[in-house]
């Protein structure tokens, strides 16, 4: 598991949405079932939901780091894929729209 976060934080391959099990393997000189099964025995998570969950990492930093940005471009360079996804996943991990957290953020700062 140390070598899956170790490349995930390096190399950053969850902003791709073309991401799959079987890069991580690749990258990693082993089999994309190695990688399942590390990931949903020591997280117990999917690997979808393990990038997922980086994605929205990312997609926080780069709306906070930068209010302005659009939505579109906040998922497209997070490694979401369409905007749908993006606003299911984003509001099942932190319980809020994009742009309800965007919001709740600013009136924390203020």
């Amino acid at each position: 598991m140390q070598r899956i976060y170790q490349l995930m934080e390096q190399e950053k391959p969850y902003l791709s949405s073309e991401l799959k099990v079987s890069d991580i393997a690749e990258k990693l000189n082993t089999n994309s079932r190695n990688v399942s099964e590390c990931i949903r025995n020591t997280l117990g998570n999917t690997f979808a939901n393990f990038i997922n969950a980086y994605r929205i990492d990312y997609a926080k930093k780069l709306m906070r780091q930068q209010p302005d940005m659009k939505i579109a471009e906040v998922f497209l360079s997070s490694g979401f894929a369409n905007e749908t996804t993006f606003f299911r996943i984003f509001k099942s991990v932190t319980g809020m729209t994009p742009n309800e957290w965007r919001v709740n953020r600013q009136t924390e700062q203020s």
